[in-house]
């Protein structure tokens, strides 16, 4: 059976208003189910007293906008661009289009874990994963600066590894 795309369905309206707004609303939906993590990215520090995460020791599958996507075990994520200031949460967060390109972005920090704020998946990216970082240390934890496991700034990283369709940002 091939696959059905939402503009089918929605020849079924004749009021064009309803016919688009039922469109914009599914085709969100439908991006979360064609790009998403099908396997665990195992993301860790690359070594110690490194700035970098990569992927673990088997390679990590995905799928972004329907097509099939990989990264090879022990594979580097982009560097990490950004500042969370001691005593504060944040993530970062690894997306890759249907390319295979992967792009490193930070979220929105907050005073607790719960008041974080995440950055949005553009259309047709999968999460790969991403980490949270809250240092506790001296200082604050500068991104591609800062070891992923310094001993003075703390930056408490958790490696998070989420499978299947997620969208942090979606709301109701």
């Amino acid at each position: 059976m091939a696959a059905e795309r939402i503009t089918q369905r929605g020849a079924a309206f004749h009021d064009p208003a309803q016919k688009r707004s039922w469109e914009t609303t599914l085709s969100w939906i439908y991006d979360r189910f064609i790009s998403q993590s099908l396997t665990s990215a195992g993301l860790a520090i690359k070594a110690g007293g490194g700035v970098l995460v990569k992927t673990g020791a088997t390679t990590w599958v995905g799928m972004a906008e329907g097509i099939l996507v990989s990264k090879a075990a022990a594979t580097d994520m982009p560097a990490l661009v950004g500042t969370v200031v001691n005593a504060t949460f944040n993530v970062f967060a690894f997306y890759v289009n249907s390319a295979g390109t992967v792009r490193s972005q930070m979220g929105v920090a907050g005073a607790t874990l719960a008041a974080v704020g995440f950055p949005a998946p553009n259309d047709g990216e999968a999460l790969i994963g991403f980490i949270v970082v809250n240092p506790t240390g001296a200082g604050n934890f500068v991104g591609n600066t800062t070891a992923l496991d310094d001993v003075g700034v703390v930056p408490n990283v958790v490696y998070v590894n989420p499978v299947g369709a997620f969208d942090p940002t979606a709301t109701y």
